[in-house]
């Protein structure tokens, strides 16, 4: 487990959207949490304390790397594989995004590997099997830029075994993406 672990978001910014802090969530939570799965606690503040849907998630899994209950990067389905992500924004349309997932385009810019497309929506999302280990799932959406569209990409890794390879995988996908912007853009 983490010993130190700051949450991604500012005590400022959770108060402004939720009503309290992560110091007053923690003691909240702290009181009625007990051992409650993830998805009940998410359930619990949505249903009794207004939450979103994405701020329900957030509160949720903050408390649960607070205390210790898992890992960052570590999956809230309780099977104790983790999770890296990244994400990117590129002037480019998500149809070329996409076809850069294909060989051979992704041996100029991906990490070292083979991706094996399993399923996916044409210009939505690509999903398969990496040939290192684990799940690749990536969402395109569009954003409209001044001088054309931009695709925005986020790209998760999943089913990785230790937090190490969740590291490894995140600075590797994350440099891959910076290398993808430079093919595309150029």
């Amino acid at each position: 487990m983490v010993e130190v672990w700051t949450p991604p978001i500012s005590d400022a910014a959770v108060k402004a959207a939720t009503g309290r802090n992560w110091p007053e969530w923690r003691a909240e939570l702290d009181g009625w949490a007990g051992e409650m799965d993830h998805r009940a606690l998410a359930r619990t503040l949505r249903d009794k304390h207004g939450l979103s849907f994405w701020w329900a998630q957030m509160v949720s899994g903050t408390w649960e790397m607070l205390t210790g209950r898992r890992d960052p990067h570590e999956r809230a389905a309780g099977d104790g594989k983790y999770q890296a992500s990244g994400s990117k924004t590129i002037a480019t349309d998500p149809a070329s995004v996409e076809a850069a997932f294909d060989l051979p385009d992704f041996a100029e810019w991906g990490p070292d590997g083979v991706f094996s497309r399993t399923s996916g929506t044409p210009g939505k999302s690509i999903n398969g099997h990496w040939s290192e280990g684990g799940r690749l799932s990536v969402w395109l959406a569009t954003k409209a830029g001044a001088t054309g569209p931009k695709a925005q990409i986020s790209l998760s890794h999943e089913n990785l075994e230790t937090a190490e390879d969740c590291e490894h995988w995140k600075t590797e996908w994350r440099g891959a993406l910076v290398r993808l912007k430079a093919r595309l853009e150029s």
